[in-house]
């Protein structure tokens, strides 16, 4: 969970802005994508490791 907390930056609330300029530049990010996220995954994305999928057998 450590890894996942240290992530966070200084507030910024990029889905829910807070403020009238956090609003324009989310809305600017979201009309305007000139950068991708990178393609390597974050560290605390990376730490997650799923169980297999097993399907329900009905009788």
């Amino acid at each position: 969970m450590t890894v996942n907390q240290d992530q966070v930056g200084e507030g910024d609330a990029t889905l829910f802005p807070n403020t009238v300029r956090a609003l324009e530049q989310r809305n600017d990010m979201l009309r305007n994508p000139s950068a991708m996220p990178a393609a390597e995954g974050r560290p605390a994305h990376l730490a997650l490791t799923l169980p297999e999928f097993m399907p329900i057998s009905r009788p």
